[in-house]
């Protein structure tokens, strides 16, 4: 997608083709979070992302407010976006969001809590921050562990990236009672057929 835009030239954008935006780094957040939940169909997700990116009017038709939002989400960007496979996901606005605070409160003098600061600056700065905590634990995360390594640099990474790792824990089952009672059923069942099985095998032995 072409895009014009020149932060030394031009003033941060604050409407998309004529429609008021909420430009804030939350909002930005926000529709992430929406277009990563799984539990929502696509209209669910372009309704919210409507509600979050346009305060007031907001353009008429699906297509519209898609090319808003892509537009809002990567017109920031002045690199070439990877081709191919997507790769694992290396930070999380959820579980980075102490480090990414201290980061900004630390380098920048910004208060992510209490301040508005524009997502495409906000995308800025985060992408250009000086090493710390957050971007430690984001190479962490990308780091491929090879043969190369010693043994005791593949048991720390292995560690370190269990501690840092994305993905949510499984939480522990509870099943119904009569799941439990199916369970149960071919619990014996299986028992039963060993039985069976362990009783031909002495008969064939018996009669050799």
């Amino acid at each position: 997608m072409e895009n014009n835009f020149n932060i030394l030239l031009d003033p941060l954008p604050e409407e998309w083709q004529g429609y008021p935006i909420d430009s804030d780094f939350q909002t930005g957040i926000q529709i992430f979070w929406i277009l990563d939940d799984n539990d929502l169909s696509n209209w669910e997700k372009l309704a919210q992302c409507r509600e979050f990116l346009f305060p007031e009017e907001a353009p008429g038709t699906a297509d519209k407010i898609w090319a808003a939002v892509t537009w809002f989400l990567n017109g920031w960007n002045t690199d070439n976006l990877p081709r191919g496979k997507a790769e694992a996901p290396v930070m999380s606005y959820q579980k980075d969001q102490w480090r990414i605070w201290v980061a900004f409160r630390r380098q920048y003098g910004i208060d992510l809590n209490m301040e508005k600061v524009h997502f495409w600056c906000f995308m800025a700065l985060l992408r250009n921050l000086d090493e710390c905590s957050f971007t430690r634990v984001v190479d962490i995360r990308g780091k491929k562990i090879t043969g190369k390594m010693s043994k005791e640099e593949r048991k720390w990474y292995r560690e370190m990236k269990s501690m840092y790792d994305l993905k949510e824990p499984r939480a522990k089952r509870e099943y119904t009672e009569e799941e439990v009672a199916k369970i149960d059923a071919f619990d014996e069942m299986k028992k039963k057929i060993a039985a069976r099985k362990a009783a031909a095998k002495a008969f064939q032995e018996m009669t050799k």
